[in-house]
């Protein structure tokens, strides 16, 4: 986790007069004549912050000099503040598209979480709009936060737009705000647009948007020739956890599983038995039972998954033995995650201890946020772990899961003074408060 740091200034720069911005004559200068110095304001007023002229910004949004329209999406992105949503909004509109593609990312940034807060991994938020990075993948808004109505429609009407890299854009950020009336629209997309980035994008949307309905339209695209497109639908239907289209995705398993190594497509194999262990219907638990041995960490990561949600103690001896001769940190973590689903409940440890490596952390949380609600006391015991940065994941974690029963370990955890526990657990009561329609109390 990157925290924000203020770093204290030498004493003699301390003594130095700090020049006054003349706020008052930016704000005036918002109305000027001249475009070049209204442009010129409105950068002044991004570059010192000036977040009381939020709202004068957004009143000259529609400024007909498009060297000033530039500034604005700038200075908005850059104040952060919510009260420069209608402004950003109106620009995703605008006739040019680099200001357009801005508005886009603006819009969006503003519920994502910001740099100096307690949230998802920084770096997942700084490469979310590169198009060559993929840590943005899993993110996205929690159920409960409100979006603006506006702002559903507005990227909505940028999956038409002209230009590729705002239909991608838009259509990720409609998945990452869980934009549920944009569904049908996706799907139009997914199906008709040129662009294959862009379709691939609408099925990721969907499958974070989470309508069920859209199954139906997604399974035909894991039978498309290009591999992005199938493994990102295949993943898709796990995510929606579409148990009509489990025959097929089996089948198409079974498929890939017996073609020769050269011909082998591993990530949309992998990416199908993900999907099978997502659905965890019980009829899969053999294929699981079989892959658990696979070449392929990746499939057998995924068969441990789904062999730990369909439950099958008569392996347990099995897998711990398995355990033992597993190289792959992965495929561990996913066999601790079977073997406390099987009743041995000390490899939860081993679960929560996968939060502090990189390579694990991943699996490790997806697991924990499946815990169901008579499981939620055994992570709360494991808050005394002496790792600070393993409490601040469960105290995380706990606010995520969002079960009332674990406000007492919550509690304890905000009179923690290590690293960033103490935070991160009054967060966790807040969320758990608002999902309850409570308020949190207070630490004792």
């Amino acid at each position: 986790m990157i925290l924000a740091v203020t770093l204290l200034a030498p004493t003699a720069a301390v003594a130095q007069p700090t020049r006054q911005v003349p706020v008052d004559s930016l704000i005036y200068d918002l109305g000027n004549p001249d475009p070049v110095r209204r442009r010129e304001a409105v950068v002044r007023i991004g570059q010192n912050k000036v977040q009381r002229a939020v709202p004068d910004v957004v009143a000259i949004a529609g400024d007909p000099d498009a060297s000033v329209r530039r500034a604005i999406v700038a200075t908005l992105q850059a104040l952060d503040d919510i009260r420069a949503l209608p402004g950003l909004v109106a620009l995703t509109s605008d006739p040019e598209k680099d200001i357009r593609e801005s508005a886009v990312t603006g819009v969006t940034r503003l519920y994502l979480p910001r740099e100096s807060g307690i949230g998802p991994s920084l770096t997942r938020v700084v490469n979310f709009f590169n198009p060559n990075a993929d840590e943005w993948a899993d993110v996205v808004i929690e159920p409960d936060l409100a979006v603006d109505p506006t702002v559903v429609p507005a990227l909505q009407a940028r999956l038409q737009d002209p230009t590729d890299s705002i239909r991608i854009k838009a259509a990720r950020s409609i998945g990452i705000l869980r934009g549920r009336t944009a569904v049908p629209m996706l799907i139009l997309v997914m199906k008709e647009d040129r662009n294959p980035s862009v379709r691939f994008e609408a099925i990721r949307a969907l499958g974070k948007i989470g309508d069920t309905a859209a199954a139906k339209d997604v399974l035909p695209f894991t039978l498309s020739t290009e591999s992005k497109l199938r493994t990102e639908a295949a993943l898709t239907l796990g995510r929606l956890h579409d148990r009509a289209a489990l025959p097929e995705l089996t089948r198409l398993f079974m498929k890939e599983a017996a073609l020769q190594k050269r011909q082998a497509d591993p990530p949309f194999r992998a990416a199908l038995m993900e999907a099978i262990a997502l659905i965890a219907d019980p009829s899969s638990k053999e294929l699981f039972t079989h892959q658990r041995t696979h070449d392929d960490a990746a499939v057998r990561l995924h068969a441990y998954a789904g062999l730990a949600r369909v439950g099958d103690a008569s392996l347990t001896t099995a897998v711990s033995q398995e355990r033992l001769s597993e190289t792959d940190a992965q495929v561990q973590t996913a066999q601790a995650f079977a073997l406390y689903r099987f009743g041995r409940k000390e490899y939860l440890e081993e679960v929560v201890k996968a939060l502090g490596s990189r390579r694990t952390s991943a699996r490790a949380r997806e697991y924990l946020l499946e815990l169901r609600q008579d499981e939620v006391a055994d992570l709360g015991a494991l808050a005394r772990l002496e790792d600070a940065g393993l409490r601040e994941s469960i105290a995380e974690i706990l606010g995520l899961i969002g079960d009332d029963g674990a406000r007492p370990v919550l509690q304890e955890l905000t009179r923690d003074t290590r690293g960033q526990v103490a935070p991160l657990a009054t967060q966790a009561l807040e969320r758990i408060a608002a999902r309850s329609g409570g308020s949190t109390p207070p630490p004792q």
